[in-house]
């Protein structure tokens, strides 16, 4: 009985200090690998609602699909 209580106060101890078990070698033992993230839904890309005037006169939008750059006016650079 006597040895069974002192087996307790040790574990007692020793969870108070933080301490666990170890390797042999004197490394924690490493956490097991978790499973990958869930892949990411595709959400379509929204652009701001902006335009851009072109030299011609004619506006030009952000495209979603070149990373909402605007579009290329055409003949010219806008600015």
């Amino acid at each position: 009985m006597t040895r069974a209580l002192a087996a307790v106060a040790v574990l007692l101890t020793l969870a108070a200090c933080g301490a666990s078990p170890v390797h042999p070698d004197g490394h924690k033992k490493p956490s097991p690998a978790g499973p990958p993230p869930p892949p990411m839904a595709d959400i379509p890309l929204v652009c701001p609602a902006e335009t851009r005037r072109c030299p011609d006169g004619r506006a030009v939008g952000r495209n979603p699909a070149n990373e909402c750059e605007f579009d290329a006016c055409s003949g010219s650079i806008s600015q």
